[in-house]
């Protein structure tokens, strides 16, 4: 089965999703200042479409 270019980048773009909400519990306002690091992993999650359209070539940031 083969997806269109937009069908690939909604895909990407809910488990993009997916990460990021497993880590908003760093970002809530009763728990410690994000480090660095979680700083980092969170944006370039925000970023990855930037790089990627795709599940098929996506390299995902590493989390801390």
């Amino acid at each position: 089965m083969s997806f269109s270019a937009e069908k690939k980048l909604a895909i990407l773009r809910y488990h993009r999703t997916v990460k990021l909400k497993e880590t908003d519990h760093w970002a809530y306002q009763d728990t410690p200042d994000m480090t660095d690091a979680q700083k980092k992993y969170r944006q370039d999650l925000r970023d990855i479409t930037k790089t990627y359209s795709s599940m098929d070539d996506v390299k995902w940031p590493t989390k801390p």
